[in-house]
């Protein structure tokens, strides 16, 4: 499981160019599905057939939390671009990816050094506006920068990194969504070889950052009855976090969501998997989210396709993310899969 994720977090998916991470969803989960096809937008869909017809989807997004988008080409080679996704102050002086006609080509999103920066803005705290942020790829005009196969409209990432530090912690890129990623996937491996209440799917969606856009049409061909959103949550166990704000901690186990800014779960959903959890002694926090957090998942995209489902989010506790250095405590991904089986396993418990 570790390696996967390693693999994952050091792929490129920004939201509309998953290629990467989709082809290794596809070779780790077609072995353990009894069917599996990828959509006209890039969703993979894998299906493992039960006793009833009746549908559980677990959906996990493959594309990343933190890319840019070039929009402009300046006669001295450097490249101007907007924001995707990501946090705004997590943009000046990052190591980049450019995603070219020619392959991917490395850069800087560039920032003066202090020294030349006039004295009264840096003492007022000095943060330019994204017209005046530009990426430095060392080219030294605009035709020099168009033969190295760049073009307007070329996705840009953060370089990739995942490292291991104390207290089984890691730190690293993406980990929204790679580590829901790594929990449906390894939850299929556990259950290859086991007889299912009924039909599950797992679906990797894609453009999830640019607003929930792939898990709608994946959930149309679906038509899940039940339905578990697996994702990161924010947590308040870091400085600068209004207490009660977000319960959530790292090390704590993974975090079932009550409430977002574009959803309240369903009842039955949290009901049933609080239930599987004290049935086997796991640890689970629950937790509703509240203005001025800006949170929501798939859950609430698929909630209302066609004749609708009974959804919720399940959630690995993680800090930082949206930036290029995100935070996560292992134990707490080992801790939403092993939920996360048990839920399959008792999916007879669930009601209608």
């Amino acid at each position: 499981m570790r390696e996967l994720l390693r693999e994952l977090v050091l792929a490129d998916a920004p939201p509309g160019r998953e290629n990467e991470v989709r082809e290794i969803v596809i070779r780790e989960l077609e072995p353990l599905v009894d069917e599996l096809h990828v959509d006209t937008l890039g969703n993979v869909i894998g299906t493992r057939t039960g006793r009833t017809e009746k549908t559980i989807m677990l959906i996990a997004h493959q594309d990343e939390d933190w890319a840019l988008l070039l929009t402009y080409i300046s006669n001295e080679g450097y490249l101007r671009f907007n924001r995707l996704i990501g946090h705004r102050w997590n943009i000046l002086g990052q190591r980049i990816t450019i995603h070219g006609q020619q392959g991917k080509t490395p850069g800087v999103v560039g920032l003066s050094a202090p020294h030349i920066i006039p004295l009264n803005e840096y003492q007022q705290g000095y943060e330019p506006d994204f017209d005046k942020m530009f990426i430095d790829c060392g080219a030294q005009s605009a035709e020099e920068a168009r033969a190295m196969g760049l073009e307007i409209g070329q996705y840009v990432t953060a370089e990739k990194h995942l490292q291991e530090l104390t207290n089984e912690r890691l730190l690293g890129n993406c980990f929204d969504d790679r580590v829901g990623l790594v929990a449906m996937i390894e939850t299929f491996r556990r259950i290859r070889s086991e007889t299912l209440p009924m039909r599950v799917v797992g679906v990797a969606s894609v453009q999830e950052e640019l607003g929930t856009r792939g898990a709608g049409p994946a959930a149309f061909g679906v038509e899940p009855d039940f339905v578990i959103a697996l994702d990161v949550s924010p947590t308040g166990d870091h400085p600068n976090i209004k207490a009660g704000l977000v319960p959530a901690r790292l090390g704590d186990g993974p975090v079932l969501l009550k409430a977002d800014q574009f959803h309240v779960t369903s009842p039955l959903m949290n009901s049933w998997i609080i239930t599987v959890a004290e049935q086997h002694g796991l640890s689970l926090q629950e937790v509703a989210l509240r203005a001025p957090i800006h949170f929501g998942t798939d859950a609430a995209a698929v909630e209302v396709v066609k004749s609708g489902s009974k959804a919720t989010s399940l959630l690995v506790p993680t800090r930082y993310f949206h930036t290029t250095n995100e935070l996560i405590q292992y134990s707490d991904l080992e801790a939403t899969v092993h939920l996360l089986v048990e839920c399959i396993r008792s999916l007879d418990q669930l009601g209608e």
